[in-house]
């Protein structure tokens, strides 16, 4: 998660140097996949979690997950609105239905930029690590 967090803040910078033709292509393609990358951690912590409080329960819904986390007092308001957001993009990165355009993805990004280094924060407080 740490490296997906820092990976989005490189390329952003290299976004906002202005890079244009094929490279941004590849950028934009290799942005896609590390937001993709980012939220299946945020699926992966989000089922231990579950797990963990004994709300898991087998075709429950990510929405339905962060609700639990949110009731849980795990996610505030601000992440609960900013992780479902975050579903609704990879979703439609994932699935290439209405695919987001680069400007829509690139605005996502720099809007809820400071929240993918919350949910890594939210993440460390929560991780046991030996």
């Amino acid at each position: 998660m740490s490296e997906r967090v820092g990976d989005i803040k490189e390329f952003m910078s290299i976004i906002e140097k202005g890079n244009d033709g094929l490279g941004a292509k590849f950028i934009l393609y290799g942005l896609k996949q590390i937001f993709m990358d980012f939220f299946i951690t945020v699926e992966d912590f989000t089922s231990i979690m579950l797990k963990e409080l004994k709300k898991y329960k087998i075709g429950m819904d990510m929405k339905q997950g962060l609700e639990i986390l949110k009731v849980q007092h795990i996610l505030d308001e601000e992440m609960f609105v900013f992780l479902n957001k975050s579903r609704l993009m990879r979703n439609r990165i994932a699935h290439r239905y209405k695919e987001p355009s680069k400007e829509e993805l690139l605005t996502f990004i720099e809007k809820y930029r400071m929240d993918f280094e919350k949910v890594l924060e939210i993440i460390k407080q929560y991780a046991v690590i030996e």
